[in-house]
């Protein structure tokens, strides 16, 4: 197999061409200046990735095309630009498995005191939460393939030896070693641009998902990075899942630990320990960063529906809207306004 994988090899040319047509499978985005490129770049991340250009060069064009099939997600991003680049995700514990592939261009990933390069031919796998910034400089195409947590907890639960492999640090993959893989990976992705997709038909895509996860398990367990004698249960029990279903459910109307506890058929005692061992954070946390991360998708939206500030505060379950700004901003680093003005950039 030859490695790296390029724009063309993956059929990602045709995709673009084929985005303009109406029906398409694929979403197609073309801007020429940094705010454009970066309002949609926290618009596909659901507002968890911001983008910022320093020593700025000439910014010719920024690109983004992406696909959907099952619980996978294939998105790709086309940086022409010669500035200092950089991107910062603020990662939560129930976060996706992201597959960053750079196709032209090498980049540096920082995650907390690691550090790690990748280049063509190398996927950096990101799995755990905290702030994960990847920086760059001049022109740079990137291929992401974006798993579902959930997805990734039902298969690497039934395999053996899986379940630590959830939140390791950033691994840095070689494709030529686990061409399996990336066999996989282009095959997937050239899939997605035909007009009539094999691997992510109804019947086929639970087992492309499977085989998918299973080869990266395989690939994650050779990483020298992985310890050998990790925690075997990095899977949070049933209760503190249940709990975190119930706050997405209802993050709207308030919500009392007592009522939580019970809902899930433990003490609220019971209830804090598992969300401190497991995910890091209490419940009540985790319930404000669902609140805040649902007002910051109204707020991107408000230019179509026309909500003000104060109104998605209450909307997602806040009585103070002063409360809800430093809340807000302690989260994003920017102010409720600042993202407001952002979205009518």
């Amino acid at each position: 197999m030859t490695i790296p994988f390029t724009r063309e090899k993956l059929g990602l040319d045709n995709w673009i061409a084929h985005a303009a047509i109406q029906q398409t499978p694929h979403a197609h985005f073309v801007a020429a200046d940094v705010p454009a490129a970066a309002q949609r770049i926290l618009e596909v991340s659901q507002g968890r990735c911001r983008f910022s250009v320093s020593e700025s060069g000439p910014f010719l064009q920024f690109r983004e095309a992406h696909a959907y099939a099952g619980e996978l997600a294939v998105k790709f991003f086309s940086w022409n630009c010669f500035g200092k680049c950089e991107t910062s995700v603020d990662r939560s514990p129930g976060h996706q498995i992201n597959l960053h592939i750079p196709l032209q261009g090498s980049f540096e990933a920082l995650q907390g005191s690691q550090s790690v390069t990748v280049a063509p031919g190398e996927m950096l796998v990101v799995s755990s939460p905290g702030v994960v910034r990847r920086r760059w400089e001049g022109p740079c195409d990137l291929l992401n393939v974006v798993i579902s947590r959930k997805l990734a907890v039902s298969v690497f639960s039934h395999l053996a030896d899986a379940s630590g492999l959830l939140s390791l640090p950033l691994v840095s993959l070689d494709l030529a070693r686990h061409a399996t893989l990336a066999r996989m990976i282009e095959m997937m992705v050239q899939d997605l641009g035909r007009e009539h997709p094999s691997l992510s038909s109804p019947d086929a895509m639970p087992h492309t998902e499977r085989l998918l996860l299973t080869l990266l398990a395989e690939a994650l367990r050779g990483s020298p990075v992985v310890p050998q004698q990790r925690e075997s249960v990095t899977i949070a029990p049933y209760y503190v899942r249940r709990a975190e279903e119930y706050l997405r459910d209802n993050y709207a109307r308030k919500i009392s630990m007592g009522e939580l506890a019970k809902t899930c058929g433990v003490s609220t005692r019971t209830l804090h320990y598992g969300f401190a061992k497991f995910r890091d954070h209490s419940p009540a946390e985790r319930l404000r960063a669902i609140r805040l991360m649902q007002a910051r998708h109204a707020i991107i939206e408000a230019r179509i529906s026309g909500h003000k500030i104060a109104e998605i505060a209450k909307l997602v379950g806040y009585d103070n809207k002063s409360q809800f700004s430093r809340d807000y901003k302690a989260h994003f680093h920017e102010s409720p306004s600042e993202t407001l003005r952002a979205a009518f950039i």
